[in-house]
């Protein structure tokens, strides 16, 4: 089970499916959109809260959190604990009657620690982060808050303590805080961007230099676009092919681009970036470490979540360079994207991570450990 937003969930499927291909019982657990996507990716999956949509209440209470003035209250709904709050009820009905030997869940979806407790099972955490998991500070702080935030849930559902996961899978290279323990196992990241038809294109060598430019899917939903068009209309400038990885919605209302602009919709990133010199991007996890993955520099523009730490430790390795918020207009990314391009360092470390990872455990590497949890070794 995880939190249904696409950043949320998604790294969580190549588990599943090496759980699944080592011939276990997987049954996933997500609302709306979230679990049509898991369908699409050949996991059985369940909608919890049938006819809701609980991403897009969580993106409205965290609007409207947003919105409240400097010094008036701020409304208590909102945050991570909505997920679980919302989803609780739903997730244990479906975990009483599945009588699962193991709850595997993600931090973000605080209901996990509810259901593991309530049945009795073994509970691993799966982290989706890049800038912490695990005992970090940070990781440790939003615990804790999800579970005071969902402990009237818990009351009224007449749960016990919720338990404690038995272990984190940590998704992190080791040179960018990934840890290797008793209770931290580290996994390779195996992106997951959805499976979609690829254009032809995709997988010729490109003439010129390729640059990949998204902003993920949250980000536009806000309408924060920021200096996007004026950037592309730079672009025409360049020698440079620059792939537009946007929904077409969002593109179109960029207006014309130039003619070495193109807009491809939302093509898997883990498809687009082997052929790809660099990628400039909004800093979300998934987004940072699929690039990671495929050794790629990025230029990372954050602003909002966990976007300015996912840039800064993309930065501090020495991958990547990074603009604030009050730095970021078309001038500057066009500067900072040059000299990614031109400079070696961010080429050979996004090299040396790419490396790191690929000695890290696989999906497959932890069934056994899994299964031996759940008493299925």
């Amino acid at each position: 089970m995880a939190a249904p937003g696409s950043g949320l969930f998604l790294p969580t499927v190549p588990v599943a499916w090496a759980l699944r291909a080592a011939g276990h019982e997987v049954l996933v657990a997500n609302n709306a959109q979230a679990a049509r996507t898991l369908v699409a990716a050949g996991l059985p999956a369940v909608d919890v809260c049938p006819g809701r949509d609980v991403f897009a209440e969580f993106l409205e209470a965290s609007r409207a959190i947003h919105l409240t003035p400097p010094g008036e209250p701020r409304p208590r709904r909102g945050g991570l604990g909505l997920f679980g709050e919302e989803m609780a009820e739903g997730l244990l009905a479906l975990a009483r009657d599945f009588r699962p030997d193991l709850v595997l869940s993600t931090l973000e979806q605080g209901a996990g620690p509810l259901v593991a407790a309530s049945l009795g099972v073994p509970l691993v955490e799966q982290s989706v982060r890049l800038a912490w998991a695990g005992g970090d500070e940070q990781a440790v702080g939003y615990r804790k808050s999800i579970a005071a935030y969902l402990e009237p849930t818990r009351v009224a559902l007449r749960v016990a303590e919720p338990a404690v996961a038995t272990a984190v899978i940590d998704i992190r290279p080791p040179s960018m805080g990934g840890r290797d323990s008793a209770t931290e196992w580290p996994m390779r990241y195996v992106p997951y961007n959805e499976s979609r038809l690829l254009p032809e294109w995709l997988l010729s060598a490109p003439a010129r230099p390729r640059v990949c430019l998204t902003l993920g899917s949250v980000l536009p939903l806000s309408g924060e676009l920021g200096e996007l068009s004026a950037f592309l209309d730079r672009c025409g400038d360049l020698d440079l092919e620059v792939v537009l990885a946007m929904g077409e919605e969002h593109a179109a209302a960029l207006g014309p681009v130039p003619g070495n602009v193109r807009v491809a919709g939302w093509v898997p990133l883990s498809a687009l970036l082997p052929s790809c010199s660099a990628i400039v991007h909004h800093g979300g996890a998934g987004t940072s470490l699929t690039a990671l993955v495929h050794g790629v520099p990025q230029l990372v523009l954050p602003r909002m979540a966990d976007q300015p730490a996912n840039a800064a430790v993309v930065a501090a390795r020495g991958a990547g360079l990074s603009l604030a918020p009050e730095e970021t207009n078309a001038a500057s990314v066009e500067a900072a994207l040059l000299r990614l391009l031109r400079e070696t360092g961010p080429a050979r470390v996004a090299g040396e991570v790419r490396a790191e990872i690929a000695a890290q455990p696989s999906p497959a590497d932890l069934v056994v450990r899994l299964a031996s949890l759940a008493g299925r070794a």
